[in-house]
């Protein structure tokens, strides 16, 4: 064999030999950037892995799954209709119960345009009472796909989020946004280059070689200018399932105001209402409540200080809401950038009496085969928010099945049953109670019967739920939430 193909083979296999026992003897490492995991080369070398089903068949339900949720239960049986009584149309069924009870929904995509949160939160207020949304954020890039109030707003708002909060140095509130005023947006459009001297000059159109007498037809270009306007934001409410048909208490939710910021408010399209906002860094609250129900709010904000606004609470002195929090994309891992003074503050205004945490989604990869720097993260997460939201139960939801094509053949992402454990080893870990979403669809291949109905319970992403889908994967959790914990 020839001497110059040895001498580098071996020299590789060295190399390989030196670094497999290096990572065998370095500790295992993991931060909130990257891992660092202890190889174990022997052990895995000839390691088939785990079927699905052995998985599924350790995640029997725990004993954690339910009895951290009785407080939560035990207030919500203390609400149940006196005898003969509606709580929707006899305000008096309240008189000798808990008046209020709301509920956090944190998500992903999964919950957008109100999604399962609109029908648990329908179903919820049928049996207990309540009439309206809860929090609503200032803009939302899924507001037309939302039915249960119609949303809309001026382009000029800079919107922050867990996704982009790294560029500011701005908490976040407990929407997971936070919004700015700015006095303008840039905006474009396409104009002809016969046009374009009304709006430049013509040096300018000489600096910028644009349309010559040498070109037969007009060209195409591109116009930018700036639209000024004071920032605005409509809520007008929609009489559905989930939703309320007028608005009666209302709430705003803001920071960091000038001893000058104004804000107007117009309800109904009729003239505007002056209000002075407070100053200060700390979370502030304006009562904006009209004197009678409305079915529109109309706010314009000032742009003379960029002041932080969290979002406008719609509900009702007595009832059950739940508030819908996604955020596209969204790990569910970095919950610190909200600040813990700022979800203390929060819990002070609002008083939730239970979190969801739904979550996986954006995390599952079907390449992976350990889910323990997540386990890491995720619970440094939940113990963020047990310590600001304190005695308030946290209920983690599972990462729901998810099929993948694997020889033009759909099935479920080999990583999902080991997300699921390790999201039920969390919550153990944390205290905190668990609803096992992938065992209640059905399990290993229950996300193609649901693609599969007619009409479909999911759409042909084989990840997210269709309306109809949702409306079923809410009356599951409710389902959950009625069993005798």
């Amino acid at each position: 064999m020839n001497r110059d193909f040895l001498r580098p083979a071996a020299l590789v296999l060295m190399a390989a030999l030196f670094t497999g026992i290096l990572a065998r003897l370095l500790p295992a490492y993991s931060n909130d950037i990257f891992p660092i995991r202890k190889m174990r080369w022997f052990e895995t070398l000839f390691q088939k892995p785990a079927p699905a089903d052995s998985i599924t068949m350790q995640l029997e339900t725990p004993e954690h799954a339910s009895k951290e949720l009785r407080p939560f239960i035990k207030k919500l049986r203390a609400m149940e209709p006196l005898a003969g009584q509606s709580p929707l149309f006899e305000p008096s069924a309240f008189a000798k119960r808990d008046k209020q009870i709301r509920i956090a929904y944190f998500s992903d995509s999964i919950i957008e345009g109100d999604l399962l949160t609109a029908p648990l939160r329908y179903e919820l207020q049928r049996v207990y009472g309540g009439r309206g949304v809860g929090m609503m954020p200032i803009t939302s890039i899924v507001a037309g796909f939302r039915q249960t109030i119609q949303h809309k707003f001026s382009r000029n708002w800079e919107s922050i989020s867990f996704m982009n909060q790294d560029k500011y140095d701005v908490s976040l509130g407990i929407t997971g946004y936070t919004f700015i005023p700015r006095p303008y947006y840039v905006a474009s459009r396409p104009i002809e280059a016969a046009s374009i001297d009304t709006l430049f000059s013509a040096d300018s159109l000489r600096a910028d070689s644009l349309a010559t007498e040498a070109q037969p037809e007009p060209k195409t270009e591109i116009a930018r200018f700036y639209v000024d306007y004071d920032p605005w934001v409509e809520y007008k409410a929609i009489d559905i399932a989930g939703g309320a048909p007028v608005f009666s208490r209302i709430k705003l939710f803001y920071s960091h105001a000038s001893e000058t910021s104004m804000l107007k408010v117009s309800y109904d399209s009729g003239p505007m209402v002056q209000f002075g906002l407070s100053s200060g860094t700390e979370l502030q609250t304006l009562d904006i409540s009209p004197q009678s129900p409305i079915t529109t709010l109309r706010l314009e904000f000032s742009t003379s200080d960029p002041i932080h606004v969290y979002g406008v609470s719609f509900n009702e002195d007595t009832g059950v809401y739940v508030d819908n929090f996604p955020i596209r994309g969204y790990s569910g891992l970095y919950f610190q950038r909200i600040h813990q003074n700022i979800l203390s503050a929060f819990q002070k205004e609002l008083e939730y009496d239970l979190v969801v945490m739904q979550y996986g989604g954006n995390i599952s990869n079907p390449q992976n085969t350990d889910y323990n720097s997540f386990k890491l993260v995720m619970t440094r997460t939940i113990r963020h928010l047990q310590q600001a939201l304190k005695d308030v139960p946290i209920l983690v939801v599972s990462v729901q099945d998810r099929s993948i094509k694997d020889r033009g053949e759909y099935k479920t992402s080999p990583d999902i049953p080991l997300l699921v454990k390790a999201q039920s080893e969390v919550a153990a870990e944390t205290g905190c109670a668990f609803w096992n979403l992938y065992e209640a669809m059905g399990g290993y291949n229950s996300m193609i019967g649901f693609v599969n109905q007619n009409p479909p319970l999911a759409g042909k992403d084989f990840t997210h739920f269709t309306r109809r889908g949702a409306d079923r994967i809410a009356e599951l959790l409710m389902d959950f939430l009625r069993e005798d914990n």
